[in-house]
């Protein structure tokens, strides 16, 4: 690359991240807000590997990766659900179980295939769905209840 060193680094800079974190996605909970930037770190991960060719070294640590942290992430976040006696608890706590399971087998043929698009399409859709549209019900009920 040539040209100025402050511009090629703002270029790069610019078209690493597949998601932008904003302040919206925030639920209000400390500790499930992190998770959700945590989450949104690896899924970032992945895109950066996509466009700077090594997703064959990255494709199945991030897949274990987010399987993993997904696990931890939903057992807290139904704890929450279950202690503020959540009306959607268990609608949300079965929509976890279906959405671990597709990860899981979304993730794996996406290893099996070294395509990492599927998996990639699958966590954008998962984002835009769950955490941002479902998971806001949870924040709903918290500020209707008064617990935020």
């Amino acid at each position: 690359m040539q040209g100025n060193p402050c511009e090629i680094h703002t270029a790069l800079l610019e078209h690493n991240v597949f998601i932008v974190w904003k302040p919206e996605y925030n639920l209000g909970i400390p500790i499930i807000d992190e998770q959700h930037r945590g989450i949104v770190t690896t899924i970032n991960s992945l895109y950066y590997g996509m466009q700077n060719y090594y997703i064959k070294e990255m494709l199945a640590p991030i897949v274990d990766m987010i399987h993993d942290y997904t696990h931890i992430h939903f057992k807290i976040e139904e704890d929450f659900h279950e202690k503020c006696r959540f009306p959607g608890f268990t609608a949300h706590q079965e929509l976890h179980g279906k959405l671990t399971s597709k990860l899981l087998l979304v993730g794996r043929k996406s290893m099996l295939a070294g395509d990492p698009y599927q998996f990639m399409n699958f966590l954008k859709n998962w984002w835009i769905d769950h955490i941002c549209n479902e998971d806001l019900l949870f924040r709903n009920y918290l500020l209707k209840t008064s617990a935020l």
